[in-house]
């Protein structure tokens, strides 16, 4: 049976970090400092060699592709954008505080959503059904290895949903430029639409005290 190996990766970093700001859907391209940490990457470890290349269309996950997977020509896969933060996207901390709906976005961001914005559950749901679209691709066109540059909310929400072992979402954090390398098969997949955890990508570069609000600091 055909093994599928999928390295599921966050993009490089942004103007948005600086200043703090909350982005998700909002095309914002890499900062200098975030393609040069990439290169750094790219030059101390091996990213492995894939088939085909998915992103996410907002430009800085293509950006991210291009440093780390040169050569390829991306697939652009619309449901693997981030979150939709509707009212909150491009403020900063600062700016929102004393927000009642954002102090309770805060306090829990699965029973509350931003104005104008995307629950966490459909968030969950979409970015599951484009990855099932992704693996179907892969099965269609016997690509036994690929790609997958997207955005850390968007890794860790796949991770928690799908990953084996199972673990809470902040488990699943990654910095930018690194992720995690998954494993499935076509029976695993179409029964239980789960993947097993193989290596971390490309080196155990995972942080530990990054909650899923600090992740869109970054993007």
């Amino acid at each position: 049976m055909i093994s599928y190996k999928i390295h599921l990766l966050r993009t490089g970093s942004t103007n948005a970090n600086p200043w703090k700001r909350y982005v998700g859907q909002s095309d914002i391209p890499l900062c200098d400092k975030g393609r040069e940490s990439l290169r750094q990457l790219r030059g101390e470890f091996t990213y492995p060699p894939v088939s085909a290349v998915y992103v996410s269309p907002l430009s800085r996950c293509s950006q991210t592709a291009e440093i780390l997977y040169p050569g390829y020509s991306p697939i652009v896969v619309e449901d693997i954008k981030d979150m939709n933060l509707g009212a909150f996207e491009g403020k900063t901390f600062d700016e929102l505080r004393g927000d009642e709906a954002f102090a309770r976005w805060l306090a829990d961001s699965f029973r509350n959503t931003p104005p104008g914005g995307e629950e966490a559950e459909a968030f969950t749901a979409r970015a599951v059904k484009a990855f099932d679209g992704i693996v179907r691709d892969m099965m269609e066109k016997h690509t036994e290895s690929a790609a997958v540059v997207t955005h850390g909310g968007v890794v860790m929400a796949l991770m928690a949903a799908i990953a084996i072992p199972r673990l809470p979402l902040h488990q699943w954090a990654a910095n930018n430029g690194c992720g995690y390398t998954l494993l499935t098969n076509t029976q695993l997949w179409m029964r239980d639409r789960c993947a097993e955890v193989f290596s971390f990508l490309p080196d155990q570069s995972i942080e530990d005290d990054t909650n899923m609000y600090g992740l869109y600091f970054n993007e």
